[in-house]
C-alpha cells in the first residue's frame, strides 16, 4: 500500500474551517454570526475573527464554555460532478440567482445531517466543469492530495472550439502565461508544464500536477483557443474509467482505496 504522507508541520486552519467540520453549524453565514457574537474562545481567548487561524491538535476551542471537537468519523466519497453544479455550498447570493451544489446530489442517502455539514471537495471542479470530484472531512488527508510538493496528476478531457496546431501543443505543454485573480489582486503567472494527448485536432487529454483556479481554460485562452466542454477523468490512480459511474453518481470508498492510487 502507498503511503499519502502528510507533511510534518501541524497545519493550521481558520477558526471557519475548524466550526465546519464540527458538523454542529448549518452553514459559513451561522458560524460567521456566532464569532462575531464572541461565542468561542481558544485557550481560554475570545475569538471574534472567524478567519483566525490556529492549530486545532494543539489549541482547545470552547463554545458557549464547551469543549467543540471535529466530526470524528472520515468520510470518502467519489463523485462525477455533473455541468451546473458549484463545488461548494450555497451562498444566500448563489441562492437567489437558482445555483445548484454537489451537496444536493448527496441528499436522501446514507449521510446524517451532521456528517453531511462537515463534508467539503478536495480540488474544486468549476460550475461548467464536470468528471471526478473527491468529496471528503479528513482534512489531513486534502492536505496531503493537494500540497504542491507532491504533484499529484489530473487528467482533463478537452472539447476545444478550433483544431489546435502541433507546435502550440508544445508550447501549451513547456508552460504559458495566464493571468490568475487571488483576493481581488490579478498577476500574471506561468504554468508548470504538462503533457497532452491529441485525440482528433480539436480533442485532447491534458494532464497537469497543479491547480488553479480555471487553469486549464485559461491555459487554451492564452494560445487563441477556446475550451468548449471540460472534464476531469482522473485525479493520480482515481478514474471515471474505473469507478464507473454516470453524472450525478457517487460511491464511497475507504481511505485505503485513495492511498492505494495515489
Amino acid at each position: 500500500m502507498k503511503e499519502i504522507r502528510i507533511p510534518d508541520a501541524v497545519p493550521k486552519i481558520h477558526l471557519r474551517q475548524f466550526l465546519r467540520r464540527t458538523g454542529l453549524f448549518t452553514g459559513m453565514a451561522e458560524i460567521g454570526e456566532r464569532v462575531r457574537d464572541g461565542e468561542f474562545t481558544i485557550d481560554g481567548k475570545p475569538v471574534t475573527n472567524e478567519m483566525f487561524r490556529f492549530s486545532p491538535d494543539r489549541k482547545k476551542v470552547l463554545w458557549r464554555g464547551k469543549p467543540l471537537e471535529a466530526f470524528s468519523e472520515k468520510l470518502y466519497i467519489l463523485l462525477h460532478k455533473p455541468e451546473g453544479y458549484l463545488s461548494t455550498r450555497l451562498t444566500p447570493g448563489d441562492q437567489r440567482l437558482g445555483k445548484r451544489s454537489i451537496f444536493e446530489l448527496l441528499e436522501g442517502g446514507e449521510l446524517d445531517e451532521r456528517a453531511k455539514r462537515t463534508l467539503f471537495a478536495v480540488g474544486r471542479l468549476d460550475e461548467d466543469t464536470s468528471g471526478l470530484l473527491l468529496i471528503t472531512n479528513d482534512g489531513k488527508l486534502s492536505i496531503a492530495i493537494t500540497h504542491p510538493k507532491r504533484g499529484v496528476e489530473k487528467t482533463y478531457a478537452v472539447v476545444l472550439e478550433r483544431p489546435i496546431h502541433p507546435e502550440t501543443v508544445k508550447a501549451v505543454e513547456a508552460g504559458v502565461d495566464i493571468t490568475l485573480e487571488e483576493n481581488g489582486a490579478r498577476r500574471r503567472y506561468r504554468t508548470q508544464k504538462s503533457r497532452i494527448h491529441l485525440r482528433t485536432p480539436s480533442t485532447l487529454d491534458i494532464i497537469i500536477s497543479e491547480g488553479k483556479k480555471r487553469e486549464v481554460r485559461k491555459i487554451f485562452e492564452a494560445v487563441g483557443n477556446k475550451v468548449l466542454t471540460l472534464k476531469r477523468t482522473s485525479i493520480g490512480g482515481l478514474s471515471l474509467q474505473e469507478l464507473k459511474l454516470k453524472k450525478g453518481e457517487y460511491r464511497f470508498v475507504e481511505r485505503e482505496f485513495i492511498q492505494q492510487r495515489m
